[in-house]
């Protein structure tokens, strides 16, 4: 492979490669190094509770993975993305090389034979540091929030792997010991490009807060600080995030809202949707240079209303017409939209179309962004159609949580009645 190339000619020319195997930590809730989020949930470069970040960073599982990208050849753990370019111009891996190609360059003309590369540093953080949440949305499950225990042990739920429910603990600690990563990490943080705190719950994190913390008193303000949150809380004990924040000029959330109102504490129960309005006013008022998008999980569940929340969101000043990424759910299959009945994809479709004819009426800016993250997302519900027996399981799964949440799902999604009546009926 060429890696002269400008990041551009790179991604159209490469069907694998991703820079993040030399400046990106990502670990998971269950302690396991991956080479990003998007990474199958059981698979593993090593586990930090196993191995030391060192031996990690350079081990066989690591090398490997670096000799197969170096010669453009697939990796399984990034099957996430490899599907994703097939119906959209955007996945993980595109971002990554548009981002840090660049950067990583030089690494990656030092890099050894068998693959170790002793001159990258993982400058780029993605470290779950538990599931500790404050929310059970539907599409989860215990291995990302420690509130979906006791639901996930009534359901009696298999997952694809039975050490994700972790035995009888609901809160799962990623890190044994998060003080010595991080005492090894600190040499690393002058020279962090980017953290991303995502969860669990970041809000709700310690380590989040010992992080912050440490940037301060090193004077790193203008550090890149992402962040993928449902926004519920804003405070841990005694720490106002919005009071942190003041100190930081580069920070970025993705609020994980999926619809509005009931639907909203429905899907993602736990919400209160009056206290998220309120927390994005606060935010707005009194730290403006935070900057935020909303990042909906599209899947059958919301997909008829994420456009309505994207238009009030709008029109209220909170965000900008560009300020929305859908981010596609793949599994549980029973929620994803491929599954959707036909004629209801044609409506989907309709009403998606209509949200970009009033985007274009409203707004003079540039919609390139918005149009290609709901044009991909149509895209992808129209390549393929999944077996009906999908809608049979997310009735039964709806019935069941129903049942031990005190819900009514059904009442609350009138604009999906074909599948309750016909689905739930016929099982």
């Amino acid at each position: 492979m060429d890696f002269n190339k400008s990041p551009e000619e790179i991604y159209k020319t490469t069907k694998h490669y991703c820079p993040l195997l030399w400046n990106h930590l990502h670990i998971n809730t269950m302690g396991d190094v991956q080479p990003c989020c998007m990474a199958p949930f059981n698979t593993s470069l090593g586990n930090i509770n196993e191995k030391s970040l060192d031996e990690i960073w350079n081990g066989r599982a690591m090398r490997k993975a670096r000799r197969r990208m170096l010669k453009d050849m697939p990796l399984s753990t990034c099957q996430g993305c490899y599907e994703k370019e097939k119906s959209s111009d955007w996945s993980l891996r595109k971002a990554s090389i548009l981002k840090y190609h660049d950067s990583v360059k030089p690494l990656l003309e030092t890099t050894a034979d068998d693959g170790a590369s002793f001159d990258s540093k993982p400058v780029y953080w993605d470290i779950r540091f538990s599931n500790i949440c404050n929310m059970r949305c539907r599409m989860c499950g215990h291995f990302s929030s420690s509130k979906w225990f006791n639901d996930a042990r009534r359901l009696s739920r298999e997952y694809d792997n039975h050490r994700y429910q972790n035995g009888d603990r609901a809160i799962i600690h990623a890190v044994k010991d998060s003080t010595s990563l991080l005492d090894r990490l600190d040499e690393f943080l002058p020279h962090v490009q980017e953290l991303y705190f995502a969860g669990g719950e970041p809000m709700l994190m310690e380590e989040h807060y010992r992080i912050l913390t440490r940037l301060d008193e090193l004077g790193l303000h203008n550090t890149f600080i992402r962040y993928n949150t449902n926004f519920l809380q804003l405070y841990y004990k005694d720490k106002d995030i919005v009071e942190l924040w003041k100190k930081f000029n580069n920070v970025f959330c993705s609020i994980s809202v999926d619809t509005y109102g009931a639907r909203a504490e429905i899907l993602r129960h736990d919400t209160i949707w009056k206290t998220i309005e309120e927390n994005i006013q606060r935010v707005k008022q009194e730290v403006p240079h935070v900057r935020f998008n909303i990042t909906p999980t599209v899947q059958i569940l919301n997909v008829f209303t994420l456009t309505d929340l994207h238009q009030q969101w709008c029109e209220k000043g909170w965000i900008g017409p560009n300020d929305l990424f859908l981010n596609i759910l793949h599994s549980p299959e029973f929620y994803n939209i491929k599954a959707l009945p036909p004629h209801l994809k044609l409506k989907v479709e309709e009403k998606f179309k209509k949200h970009l004819e009033w985007l274009a009426a409203n707004y003079n800016d540039n919609l390139h962004s918005v149009r290609n993250t709901i044009n991909n997302s149509v895209s992808y519900m129209m390549s393929e159609q999944l077996d009906e027996s999908n809608l049979y399981e997310l009735c039964n799964q709806t019935r069941q949580l129903d049942t031990i949440r005190k819900q009514d799902t059904p009442s609350t999604f009138p604009e999906l009645e074909y599948i309750w009546s016909y689905y739930a009926e016929a099982n």
